[in-house]
């Protein structure tokens, strides 16, 4: 092979490269937005076991809001730079029933998915729609 043959293959391996390499980013950004999305809602599912074991009813509040041990009080802690805020405060009763909440997954300011629960099971559902989502940290009642 000569050197010109070389650096053509060279070339097309590049160009290649270069059309892969972005669809493959965006898959690598969707798959961890899911696996925040999963660890979030293994960290809620364990405060309602909490929450029914215990008999102690819980309140998940927004990250930025200093939570208050003596209400229940508890923050998730997600991987870093991914956040979520909350509106409204996300009570949990000594049962384990959830109340309606709906909350943001941002990565950065950027908010990734809109997640609701409002079936009483502490599951989150993605939203589909389009409506602007709340954004403002909630605050304790």
């Amino acid at each position: 092979m000569s050197l010109l043959e070389i650096l053509v293959v060279l070339a097309i391996f590049a160009m290649g490269t270069a059309v892969i390499m972005p669809s493959s980013a965006k898959m690598l950004d969707q798959a961890t937005a899911h696996a925040v999305f999963f660890e979030f809602q293994r960290e809620v599912s364990d405060l309602r076991r909490e929450a029914n074991r215990t008999e102690t009813p819980i309140r998940l509040i927004d990250p930025q809001v200093q939570p208050d041990p003596a209400l229940g009080e508890r923050r998730v802690r997600l991987r870093e730079p991914w956040r979520y805020t909350m509106a409204p405060t996300l009570e949990i009763d000594e049962g384990g029933a959830c109340g309606t909440t709906t909350a943001n997954l941002l990565n950065g300011d950027r908010v990734v998915m809109t997640l609701r629960t409002d079936d009483g099971t502490c599951r989150f559902s993605r939203l589909q729609t389009t409506a602007a989502p709340p954004r403002e940290p909630s605050s304790p009642q």
